[in-house]
């Protein structure tokens, strides 16, 4: 079962008519869905952001997970 929260959103007029023509021109039943897209979209780049920053960690060599870690897992 999927649930959903209602939300209430204030945007400026180009923005909210860029939202309606998406809608419009990718064939969604609402504003709710584009805007679910594009919160999906916002998402996705997060995501993809932090994957890129962890690359960029490792391959600088920096240590992720420090040897002192209390995961408490005890050492051999």
């Amino acid at each position: 079962m999927s649930y959903a929260t209602r939300i209430s959103a204030t945007l400026p007029t180009e923005l909210s008519r860029f939202l309606d023509d998406y809608q419009k021109r990718h064939g969604l039943d609402t504003r709710s869905a584009a805007l679910a897209e594009a919160v999906r979209a916002l998402q996705t780049s997060e995501l993809e952001a932090a994957y890129r920053d962890l690359g960029t960690a490792q391959a600088e060599g920096l240590e992720l997970y420090p040897a002192d870690n209390a995961d408490g897992l005890e050492q051999p």
